[in-house]
């Protein structure tokens, strides 16, 4: 076992982590296997956040690694720009292609997803400029969107504090909140949000927009499904004006929630789908476009990718674990393993912190609330909730889970077993009864 007496300092001195929390302890952790993880001092774990919701196949799969280390020792890489190509590449695309919605013709690579939403916006500016309309650039998103850490998804987010403001260029939509009734004035969802849509393409000229960027199901933003007519309707407007849908899937794909991709499941056609994640299973950084017949024809021969796309080793370990996910038939594990979820967490549907317990295949959520009344965020109240609900549940109970949106999430590896799922339903029922002793806290 791969132990350091100094290992903290020397992570402290030279390591610079995201996300981080001034009062936390950092776990070393050093192995794995399916839905389990050990730190350095012997310590078991339950991961539900999948390393980053993307460990679909679960930890340590050996035959993953032979896959990569077959394809390093016949060639690692070599770009696939110019007069190149390699058959890994090849072969995940055609992998891609044929799960994907019947459109999608082509498959560009790049490295992850926040690089692959840059390219995507790239390329729907792209689109129009090649088709003789160049006024077309302005985008829409949902306020609060999360398009990833390039600078291009600090202006699909709208801006980021100490980045960059909302451009001229970005036009922000009222975001899905089935359970926040309140952002609708109390209307049905959709019909708000498709007037609003066609009040804001009315305002802006169809003639100045490129896309729209959505989340299918927000997934940082708290794991939040819209109405099952949400998607279909708002494509149809778009698609009568002319704008372009890029369906970002870098959270939900591969299984993540419930199907290869939700695109399929809304009955959409996206004319760009954007990938990550759960493309490689963690294994290899990768991640993808898949493109409309009609958007590729238009765009190729665009530079993009960086010096990594289609790298030899990261598609081959793909396409394998994409076997792996078809050959275990995990989708439909996920799938059950989240409808347990639902079963078991249920009863806390009852506590007054839990406004609502949803999910989406193994993909879940438990927003907490101040009161069901107002429906007010207990974490926006109490931000240093995050940190101490993730350390409570990794130190009392050996669980590794999420808090984002407001919300406990819940994203385990899509090989987790029964057994493991009750075990983490009956830890999370203790947590919420230890949210509830520290949100009461006069200390907090």
């Amino acid at each position: 076992m791969t132990k350091s007496v100094n290992w903290a300092q020397r992570d402290s001195d030279a390591v610079q982590h995201p996300s981080e929390y001034a009062d936390g302890d950092k776990v070393l952790l050093v192995r794995g296997e399916g839905a389990r993880l050990w730190d350095a001092d012997g310590r078991e774990y339950i991961d539900v956040h999948a390393g980053a919701w993307l460990t679909q196949v679960g930890h340590g799969r050996v035959e993953l690694a032979t896959v990569a280390a077959e394809q390093m020792a016949k060639l690692a890489h070599f770009t696939i720009a110019w007069d190149f190509a390699n058959l890994p590449t090849i072969e995940l695309a055609e992998r891609l292609i044929a799960r994907a919605p019947a459109n999608i013709g082509k498959a560009r690579f790049m490295s992850s997803g926040s690089e692959a939403d840059d390219e995507a916006l790239q390329l729907a500016r792209l689109y129009h400029y090649r088709r003789g309309q160049p006024e077309r650039r302005k985008i829409l998103v949902h306020r609060s969107a999360f398009h990833g850490r390039t600078y291009a998804g600090a202006e699909l987010a709208g801006g980021r504090p100490g980045i960059g403001g909302v451009t001229p260029d970005i036009i922000q939509l009222t975001p899905v909140r089935p359970y926040h009734r309140e952002l609708y004035g109390n209307e049905d969802l959709t019909t708000f949000c498709v007037r609003e849509l066609e009040e804001a393409i009315a305002e802006h000229g169809a003639e100045h927009i490129a896309a729209m960027f959505g989340e299918l199901i927000v997934g940082p933003g708290g794991v939040i499904s819209p109405p099952d007519d949400y998607w279909p309707r708002m494509t149809a407007v778009l698609k009568r004006h002319g704008i372009l849908f890029v369906a970002d899937e870098v959270v939900t794909a591969f299984g993540r929630a419930g199907a290869w991709f939700s695109s399929s499941e809304f009955g959409l056609e996206p004319d760009i789908i954007v990938l990550g994640k759960g493309i490689a299973s963690g294994y290899m950084p990768i991640a993808a476009l898949l493109l409309d017949r009609d958007v590729a024809g238009t765009v190729a021969g665009t530079d993009g990718g960086g010096s990594f796309a289609g790298h030899l080793v990261a598609a081959a370990v793909a396409a394998a674990s994409i076997d792996i996910i078809e050959r275990e038939n995990l989708i439909e594990n996920g799938r059950a393993r989240g409808r347990q979820f639902i079963e078991e967490l249920a009863p806390l549907a009852s506590s007054p912190l839990i406004g609502e317990i949803r999910g989406r295949g193994p993909l879940i959520a438990l927003e907490l609330v101040t009161d069901k009344t107002t429906r007010h965020s207990l974490i926006a109240k109490n931000p240093a909730l995050t940190g101490q609900i993730r350390r409570y549940a990794r130190q009392q109970h050996g669980i590794i889970l999420g808090v984002h949106g407001g919300a406990i999430t819940l994203a385990p590896p899509l090989v987790i077993t029964a057994e493991q799922v009750s075990k983490v339903s009956r830890a999370v029922a203790d947590i919420v009864a230890y949210i509830n002793r520290v949100a009461n806290s006069p200390q907090l």
